[in-house]
């Protein structure tokens, strides 16, 4: 009876692990933690509205093309002064802080000023930043039907004076397609790149 002691002891531990075992699974099975990203969440996710337009190459460009890709759409135009460069100079810290990891995510600059933004002009402006950023133009009835799309306004100012003729005041959000094309997420001009990173490497590994 003294002998069998320590088998029956043996055995309860064993039990007490394999309940802690099956609980640590039913935990992770039915815990509801959800991830919080950093930007304002598209709920319901929807499929994106189509951006069937020409690349800075001249090549024609679709969503469904990109499927498999986490992609990061701005819309503005290459004669802006300041909030189209510094968000296209985000888009270039994220792509570094992502690294490898970043293989699968594409970084589009859409332009709503196609009487200048050609796709020489595209490819020029582009290349300041990263020649691997994708441009996209379009007619002015394919351009007035994206801006629509995604609710994006924009208000010509004249100056007559300058070199430039005239300057676009603008919707500044970058857009965030998932890699089942669907639209999940927004930020606003000047979201901390890291925030940025942070919510792709969520999407890319969904």
């Amino acid at each position: 009876m003294i002998a069998s002691r320590p088998v029956r002891m043996a055995a309860a531990a064993a039990a007490v692990v394999v309940v802690a075992v099956v609980a640590a699974v039913v935990w992770r099975a039915t815990r509801t933690d959800a991830y919080e990203f950093r930007g304002g969440e598209i709920t319901p996710p929807r499929t994106a509205p189509p951006l069937d337009l020409v690349d800075q190459n001249g090549e024609p460009f679709t969503l469904a093309q990109e499927e498999g890709n986490v992609l990061l759409v701005y819309f503005g135009y290459t004669t802006c002064p300041d909030l189209c460069p510094t968000t296209l100079n985000d888009f270039a810290i994220v792509k570094e802080e992502l690294g490898e990891d970043g293989a699968n995510v594409r970084y589009l600059l859409v332009t709503f000023d196609p009487a200048r933004d050609t796709t020489e002009r595209l490819r020029e402006y582009l290349g300041f930043f990263d020649p691997a950023f994708i441009g996209l133009r379009g007619t002015e009835e394919q351009t007035e039907a994206f801006k629509q799309a995604y609710g994006i306004t924009t208000k010509r100012v004249e100056y007559p004076e300058s070199a430039t003729k005239y300057l676009i005041d603008h919707t500044a959000l970058i857009y965030v397609i998932d890699k089942q094309g669907r639209l999940r997420l927004t930020y606003a001009y000047g979201t901390d790149p890291a925030a940025i990173v942070e919510d792709v490497r969520y999407l890319l590994a969904e």
